[in-house]
């Protein structure tokens, strides 16, 4: 390799030697501007060893980063715009007039109208830009507003544990924004939210006999030790799906190793919660409809009686016993009946008038 380098200089050398030699002897023998340069019969020097190396160079040359633009209420968030911007500004060295421009380049909509329509000053100035922009754009709720709603979240049914921690990560960077100092304990905070929002019991347990066993635990250590669990399961058995893990481990794993669901303790609860609570549904069921039934009866006897209102303490019409203001009528003695009724009853009991 080393020798076909130096024939290569050996070579150039040789031909920026023949192309000197060429134009002296052209810019001698030239009568006219008409006249033909002579050609030389000469033969070529021999390739000289002494000549000096040549120096090689490489050129590169950087691509452009792409940079997003800003639309406002749509699209890419300010915040994230604000980060890619700014990298693609340290990418290309700019000048603060060259970052002022640029900024309103990568601007449509009612943004750009925005800053088009504010003073010199301000349009020429990237921060000021930045600063309208957060003014109108960037988070209207309070500090105390953001650490509630960071501090209520949960883990909802049907949600990743990977969506979950995305989403606590988001209101802590919004919490951390708005903080009026630094936010030391960021990160424990973040770590903790997560083990002890986490919908699965048992998962909970689990990671927080793991905080108390490493405290240094991070975040992201954290949830990939969840996800580890939730896809190999308890250590003394196998147990159900969370509502956390996707449908796609979840029918893996019933495809692979899931035993069959009459040997699952939790499936047994499960069934069993469901027929007591089939049996209480019907319970209610016929409850529900004996008070109907009743309340029909009700209504019936009470669109029949027409009759006047008899108070069953004097035993006159027009008021009732809680009304009364009278003394207690003495019951009316029963009227007997016929003879030959008697005469029946005495015959059915098997005694005769003569005994």
């Amino acid at each position: 390799m080393e020798g076909e380098l130096q024939e290569m200089r050996d070579l150039v050398a040789q031909l920026r030697a023949e192309n000197d030699r060429l134009q002296r002897e052209q810019v001698a023998a030239v009568p006219g501007p008409s006249a033909a340069p002579p050609i030389s019969t000469e033969p070529l020097p021999a390739p000289s060893t002494s000549s000096a190396p040549v120096t090689e160079r490489l050129v590169l040359i950087p691509r452009d980063r792409k940079c997003p633009v800003f639309r406002g209420r749509t699209g890419l968030g300010l915040e994230g715009w604000i980060e890619e911007v700014q990298a693609c500004m340290r990418a290309r060295h700019l000048s603060l007039s060259d970052q002022a421009f640029f900024l309103f380049d990568h601007l449509e909509g009612e943004p750009r109208e925005e800053i088009k329509y504010r003073s010199s000053a301000e349009r020429s100035d990237p921060a000021r830009i930045i600063a309208v922009l957060r003014e109108l754009y960037g988070c209207t709720d309070s500090y105390v507003a953001l650490q509630e709603a960071f501090f209520s979240r949960r883990q909802q049914e049907g949600e990743t544990l990977q969506e979950f921690s995305l989403a606590l990560m988001s209101l802590m960077a919004s919490v951390r924004q708005s903080a009026p100092s630094d936010m030391l304990n960021a990160d424990v905070l973040l770590r903790d939210q997560f083990v002890e929002s986490v919908i699965d019991g048992s998962l909970r347990r689990e990671l927080k006999q793991l905080v108390r066993r490493q405290p240094a635990v991070s975040l992201l250590e954290a949830r990939a030790e969840a996800i580890r669990w939730e896809r190999e399961g308890l250590p003394g058995g196998v147990r159900g799906r969370s509502h956390s893990v996707p449908s796609v481990l979840g029918l893996q794993y019933g495809v692979q190793s899931a035993p069959p669901v009459a040997n699952r303790p939790q499936a047994g609860e499960l069934l069993e919660v469901k027929e007591m609570l089939m049996r209480q549904q019907e319970q209610l069921n016929r409850l529900t409809d004996s008070l109907a039934q009743l309340q029909t009866n009700q209504q019936r006897n009470h669109s029949t009686y027409r009759g006047p209102v008899i108070c069953r303490r004097c035993q006159q019409p027009g008021h009732f016993a809680r009304e009364c203001e009278g003394g207690r009528a003495l019951p009316r003695p029963r009227p007997l009946a016929p003879a030959s009724s008697q005469l029946g009853m005495q015959h059915n009991s098997g005694q005769h008038p003569g005994n």
